[in-house]
């Protein structure tokens, strides 16, 4: 069967429907329903503030709302991430029988999880009005966060998925890296910014430096790290540190949209495969 065009607006359509109704089905017959999605970051932010808050909170201010800010931004990169893999085997039966442009589950899983990360921005600026804490006009660029995180979430999502058939232990090993990867994003800790990054990667890459040294390269540099700390840059500590410049906020934009164009390619010429490798 030859695969159907599907014109722009009916690739929304079709896209909108899908992510409605898998967030309809999630939370269908649940006594706490939508009130799920947030259970996860609340109590990873409770346990974390209540361990590291001491420590650390002194050398942070608003240290509550920076690590708020901060989980938020992860659990959406973690949870859409996951989410794109989890679409595949959800829905074998359909990718089985239909012929059809695949990757509009995993842009669907974008869509779901992108309304849900802005229901919880929304629960953290009522929170910050509530305990009065000075945000700056600046906050518009959090939208602009927000949509360099998810074109990063799907991109590897969609990288993960492409593979994630065929070799069915990479969704256990993204489970084991994930977790990595939350300790190598200052999520909890500052992010310390230092100069001459160029330089260090350099001799990493001659091996000129050591693995601590790389460590901090890499946590310094990842997009992960940049955007929840441009995010909040713009947000709690313009008057500090200043909002992003709009040559940083373009050359973000590019490096994120790179990585989802990259998932993009990878994912549109393995697609054909996944029928047969269920």
């Amino acid at each position: 069967m030859a695969p159907r065009r599907f014109t722009l607006s009916h690739s929304f359509a079709v896209i909108s429907a899908i992510g409605w109704s898998d967030f309809v089905l999630k939370y269908r017959g649940s006594m706490l329903g939508y009130l799920w999605s947030l259970l996860s970051p609340l109590v990873r932010f409770v346990v974390i503030l209540h361990i590291f808050g001491p420590y650390v909170s002194q050398s942070i201010s608003n240290y509550a709302f920076y690590l708020f800010l901060g989980i938020i931004v992860w659990e959406h990169f973690a949870v859409t991430t996951t989410s794109c893999m989890g679409m595949l085997h959800d829905k074998a039966s359909i990718i089985q029988r239909m012929v059809f442009p695949r990757v509009f589950l995993i842009l669907a899983v974008g869509w779901t999880n992108f309304v849900i990360f802005l229901t919880h921005l929304g629960i953290f600026f009522v929170a910050a009005l509530i305990f009065g804490v000075d945000m700056n006009a600046s906050v518009v660029y959090l939208m602009l966060t927000a949509l360099q995180m998810t074109l990063v979430a799907l991109g590897i999502g969609m990288l993960l998925s492409a593979y994630s058939l065929k070799y069915r232990d990479v969704p256990h090993m993204w489970v084991v890296a994930i977790q990595i990867l939350f300790w190598l994003t200052p999520v909890m800790y500052p992010y310390v910014l230092k100069g001459g990054s160029l330089t260090h990667a350099a001799r990493a890459l001659l091996g000129q430096e050591s693995v601590t040294s790389i460590i901090a390269l890499f946590i310094q540099i990842q997009p992960l790290s940049i955007i929840i700390h441009d995010a909040r840059r713009a947000v709690l500590y313009d008057a500090i540190s200043g909002s992003p410049t709009l040559e940083h906020a373009a050359g973000m934009t590019l490096v994120c949209a790179t990585i989802f164009l990259f998932g993009f390619v990878v994912f549109q010429r393995r697609q054909h495969y996944f029928p047969q490798e269920y």
